[in-house]
């Protein structure tokens, strides 16, 4: 009997880039089991905060047709066609923003909107050094990863009054008391702004429009194809995860260098996304 076609959905950022490399996004070995999956008649989605570039910079790589759901599930790409394009209310999120600026001082916001760069606003007094360090930070850790950013005050402002806004990271320090005291602050914003999803991301906290998130992303995307739930299954690593792994709890896997609360929800554990190979064959 023929076996059913499954679905991967993965996460990029410590997921499918784990381990980061120097030349190529996505590692050899993980390369070599996507193509094996999708020539095996299989669906594989990729679900990021990440914007559209680089996410197109993948598929390019792994040389295979693959669907995306960027921005956390605001923009979908399925066979080719965008099928989905949301973004924020301006009025809402500019209010939100304030708001939070005043009551818990992020360093900076940084915007992705339709058509345009990264937007990075600086709310320190001493911004150029902000700056000078964030573009030296941006530089060393994300590598070739890297997406394009702008730091722009004006652009920012702009965008909040009548752009096409996917989502916010909101930042507020750095090390790990920042990262345990953000994932706190995400609780209080989830209670006190539910007209947007907030998500915890270690040192940042995202924002994206109501109902973009990945759990309701691969959702949409499953019963899009036409695929039965049973059949999907999603690997993270991050915050922005876990409503996956609650939407697809018995099939969901997360990296083993995830934080514990992260962990925790999730069924299985891989080092690395090709590892999950031998577990979707094991059961077809």
């Amino acid at each position: 009997m023929a076996c059913m076609a499954k679905v991967l959905a993965i996460d990029l950022d410590g997921t499918l880039f784990y381990p980061k490399g120097h030349h190529r996004l996505v590692s050899k070995k993980n390369t070599e089991f996507l193509r094996r999956f999708i020539d095996g008649g299989n669906r594989v989605v990729l679900v990021s905060s990440r914007g559209e570039d680089i996410i197109k910079r993948v598929v390019k790589e792994i040389n295979r047709p693959l669907d995306y759901l960027a921005s956390t599930g605001a923009i979908m790409c399925i066979d080719n066609q965008i099928v989905q394009d949301i973004s924020m209310d301006n009025e809402s999120i500019s209010y939100i923003l304030k708001k939070i600026k005043e009551d818990y001082a992020p360093l900076a916001y940084v915007m992705s909107c339709k058509n345009l760069p990264w937007i990075l606003s600086v709310h320190v007094k001493s911004r150029r050094l902000l700056e000078i360090l964030y573009k030296t930070w941006y530089k060393l850790t994300f590598g070739i990863y890297r997406e394009k950013f702008i730091i722009d005050e004006g652009a920012f402002k702009k965008q909040l009054f009548d752009g096409k806004i996917y989502s916010v990271n909101a930042f507020f320090g750095l090390g790990k008391k920042a990262k345990k005291a953000n994932k706190e602050l995400n609780k209080i914003i989830r209670e006190k702004y539910p007209q947007i999803e907030s998500s915890w991301m270690g040192l940042a906290l995202e924002f994206s429009p109501k109902g973009c998130n990945k759990g309701a992303a691969v959702k949409f995307y499953a019963d899009y194809i036409g695929i039965n739930q049973d059949n999907v299954y999603v690997i993270g690593d991050s915050g922005n995860d876990i409503s996956m792994f609650n939407q697809y709890y018995n099939n969901s896997f997360v990296m083993a260098h995830s934080y514990p609360s992260v962990k925790k929800y999730a069924k299985h554990k891989i080092s690395r996304v090709y590892k999950v190979e031998k577990y979707l064959f094991e059961r077809s």
